[in-house]
């Protein structure tokens, strides 16, 4: 997996976000941008937030979550300040953003759709409360167990995550 460390600064987030380099900023080191990380053995699964490691296949921006929960962890909520940052800048305030809850496989299919649309909007709700993220450039989606991370068998907790989706507005708006 190749994914942002979660004390990735501004100048990552931004070239994550839209594979550009955003002024002031370097073009990212691509062996530090995302870090290849393991999976460990399902009799490891943890009830935790997924650690900050994963699988080769899997790309992207994300917040993750502890076992059946919505509540944001420290360390996703100091992630979400600085992606807060770079989501007000100048240089993207022609986007609009997606928010894109997912759960694991535990539990019933009903439920983990609930829970993974209780998981964006979270995240939306912390953007806008402490980031000062317009809620308008914001959109949520829930997906529940339908879309695991390729390669992860569906109980494993990388599955318990929010994607950050970057798009530019049209001229209907977001």
């Amino acid at each position: 997996m190749r994914e942002l460390p979660i004390s990735a600064d501004r100048c990552a987030i931004f070239y994550a976000l839209t594979g550009r380099v955003d002024a002031g900023c370097a073009t990212p080191d691509p062996s530090v941008h995302g870090t290849l990380r393991k999976l460990p053995s399902a009799s490891e699964f943890s009830k935790k937030a997924a650690p900050l490691r994963g699988i080769a296949e899997e790309q992207g921006y994300f917040v993750r979550f502890e076992f059946n929960s919505d509540s944001l962890t420290p360390e996703y909520t100091a992630h979400l300040d600085r992606l807060a940052q770079v989501l007000v800048s100048s240089a993207l305030e022609g986007s609009c953003f997606m928010l894109v809850g997912h759960s694991d496989t535990v539990g019933g299919e009903i439920y983990n759709l609930a829970l993974s649309k209780r998981r964006a909007s979270q995240v939306a709700a912390y953007l806008v409360a402490r980031g000062g993220v317009s809620l308008a450039r914001l959109g949520t989606e829930a997906r529940g167990e339908a879309t695991g991370v390729p390669g992860v068998p569906g109980p494993h907790p990388l599955n318990r995550r929010v994607e950050i989706l970057a798009k530019r507005q049209t001229a209907d708006g977001c």
